[in-house]
């Protein structure tokens, strides 16, 4: 099912179907700054796993996490002066940051390393989601491992259909991914380079 939800201006009906969905369990697919987003709720490893599943994803790869604010990233991921002063320049924005998970994060969700990708999208949906919930949600690529990103929410869901609980419409986005960049003990490592440009990196 493709639905429309602005969180600005927030349907009742649709909204209280995002939170209860998120909350149950469920699995959605969302618009963001850069391509099409699925997720789940942070602390519900059931409804981790059925995404891994359901994507044909290896549970070794690291899924990251989309947060609301600065604090929220505080409360999940080790965020130091430096990488506070190199994530403000660019966040909100098409980048994921990679930093030391706190305990808090649960330890599907971590590298080898025990850190997690990190993201605030420059796009109201992804982080009003999360507000819906007070907490942040999973986020990785529509797509099944080793495919093209789906860019179409039709195609989103007739691909997943049984699978996905439903999706908000955010039309055809036809982006990059985001840039990731890694800030672990207080070294900038670009890991890959997407959407996000890297020349604000060079801003005092």
């Amino acid at each position: 099912m493709i639905v429309e939800w602005d969180p600005q201006r927030p349907r009742k009906k649709i909204t209280q179907m995002i939170r209860d969905t998120l909350m149950n369990g469920g699995i959605i697919a969302y618009p963001t700054d850069t391509y099409y987003g699925m997720g789940c709720d942070l602390f519900n490893i059931k409804a981790i796993r059925k995404l891994y599943h359901m994507k044909r994803l290896d549970e070794k790869r690291a899924l990251s996490i989309i947060c609301r604010d600065f604090k929220e990233i505080s409360a999940y991921a080790v965020m130091d002066d430096f990488s506070f002063e190199i994530m403000k320049k660019c966040l909100p924005g098409p980048y994921t940051f990679v930093l030391k998970a706190r305990k808090i994060m649960p330890k599907l969700l971590m590298t080898v390393k025990k850190e997690v990708g990190i993201r605030i999208p420059g796009h109201p949906v992804p982080v009003g989601i999360a507000g819906l919930i007070e907490r942040p949600v999973i986020n990785t690529s529509a797509r099944f491992a080793g495919e093209d990103i789906l860019i179409d929410p039709k195609d989103i869901e007739k691909s997943f259909k049984g699978s996905i609980d439903f999706i908000v419409d955010g039309g055809i986005l036809s982006g990059e991914s985001s840039t990731i960049i890694s800030l672990v003990e207080d070294r900038v490592e670009v890991l890959r380079e997407g959407k996000g440009t890297l020349k604000v990196l060079l801003r005092k």
